[in-house]
């Protein structure tokens, strides 16, 4: 039988086997069963779906999910990562990879503190680990600017996850020349971050995505440190995100995606953000989080940032058990499904109105909510200079920038009518 021991590691100091995962010869479904130890530790690691306690936990049929309890499948990548993992998996004959083999293969390395060992029954997730460290092995000894080092990851693979390309690496905070492989954790002028690497067709999400993340910094919104880092050889410019699982000292997080801590599907367009609220005042119960996660949903109508689906929301859990609002990531012009956003706003999927947001704000009491549509709109009429400074071409720039003076047009038409909460 193949088994994973799934292992929660926030510092040297601070680990626990959180239980055994497994896939069940009777029901053909996989199953976790929480460590009798761990369940006296008063920490849980999907609270909605994942009850701490004796039972045998199954995880319901879900190939988003790879048919996985949505903690687990919340260390696996999507798309283009998946194809990495593959290509990765059939070097040592394997050629159709079980999600316990994935995340076998995953090992210590993903995002957050979950960590993933095999078994003694599990002899092939040996093989596997042996692969994923020498690979890991490999990729660590690759330093260099950051054409240099993507180039060789592209051949290499070290994806992780999403559609376009990108890895996790370390780059050097004070001289942004030097970067290289991650290896998870702080270690002098280096820090663990994601970058997103330009594609044939060019550089202009990398750029937008960076643009976007300083007018979100500038609207107040609790996003990580970004850099857009230009290639010396190319002029391409690379998009980084400080890792938020990471914390200054070593000591990791948990990261757990709304879409996982409820089983959701997240290519699902029946979700609003109403629901998302509400989670986090249950999991965290702190308005002060509700307003942050409603200044978000103000940012991405206004900002036409169609792809606020389920999987780019997430919590993260401390080694105190203590849970919040992860963050924010993923915040860029999208246009999604023909305009329409991913989570609705009281049911309204585009050209969202100032009614729109009032009512959301009664309903989560955000007594601030003018003040908070009125400084988004203010941070976004700084697009046009921003776009230009950070290069975006202006073809792009003015498509952006069309759809933004829309929304503020719109909105701010009815901003100045009172509307007393």
């Amino acid at each position: 039988m193949k088994k994973l021991n799934v292992k929660i590691h926030f510092n040297n100091d601070q680990s626990y086997n959180a239980g055994t995962l497994f896939l069940s010869e009777k029901t053909g479904k996989f199953h976790f069963d929480y460590d009798k130890s761990f369940i006296s530790t008063g920490l849980n690691i999907s609270p909605f779906n994942l009850k701490v306690d004796s039972i045998s936990h199954v995880a319901q049929s879900n190939p988003d999910f790879y048919d996985l309890h949505g903690v687990f499948a919340d260390s696996l990548p999507d798309d283009w990562g998946r194809r990495v993992q593959d290509l990765e998996f059939s070097k040592i004959g394997i050629d159709d990879p079980t999600a316990i083999d994935r995340l076998a293969f995953i090992g210590r390395y993903g995002i957050g503190a979950l960590c993933y060992e095999p078994s003694h029954e599990f002899e092939l997730g040996e093989q596997i680990v042996t692969h994923a460290d020498l690979r890991k092995a490999t990729q660590r000894i690759i330093e260099g600017n950051c054409e240099e080092v993507t180039e060789q990851l592209l051949h290499s693979g070290g994806s992780a996850g999403g559609m376009r390309p990108k890895f996790l690496v370390d780059l050097d905070i004070i001289n942004l020349d030097k970067m290289r492989y991650t290896t998870g954790r702080p270690d002098g002028n280096f820090f663990p971050v994601i970058i997103k690497t330009p594609g044939k067709d060019g550089d202009r999400y990398q750029r937008i995505e960076y643009t976007y993340s300083r007018i979100a910094k500038n609207c107040g919104i609790n996003i990580p440190d970004t850099y857009l880092i230009t290639g010396p050889k190319s002029d391409q410019a690379f998009f980084v995100i400080k890792r938020f699982d990471v914390l200054e000292k070593g000591e990791r997080l948990h990261v757990h995606t709304y879409a996982g801590l409820h089983g959701l599907n997240f290519r699902e367009v029946s979700h609003d953000y109403s629901d998302l609220l509400r989670t986090i005042q249950e999991i965290s119960r702190d308005h002060n989080q509700v307003i942050e996660a409603y200044r978000r949903m103000v940012f991405n109508f206004i900002g036409y940032n169609c792809d606020d689906h389920l999987k780019n929301f997430s919590f993260v859990m401390n080694k105190k058990g203590e849970w919040s609002l992860s963050p924010a990531y993923d915040m860029s012009y999208s246009t999604g499904r023909q305009g329409y956003h991913a989570m609705s706003l009281n049911g309204v999927r585009s050209n969202a109105t100032v009614k729109d947001f009032e009512k959301m704000a009664r309903n989560f009491n955000v007594k601030t909510w003018k003040e908070i549509v009125s400084e988004i709109c203010e941070g976004f009429k700084e697009f046009p200079s921003l776009a230009k400074k950070f290069g975006i071409p202006e073809k792009n720039r003015d498509t952006v920038n069309n759809k933004i003076k829309e929304n503020i047009k719109r909105i701010e038409k009815d901003l100045s009518i009172d509307l007393d909460i």
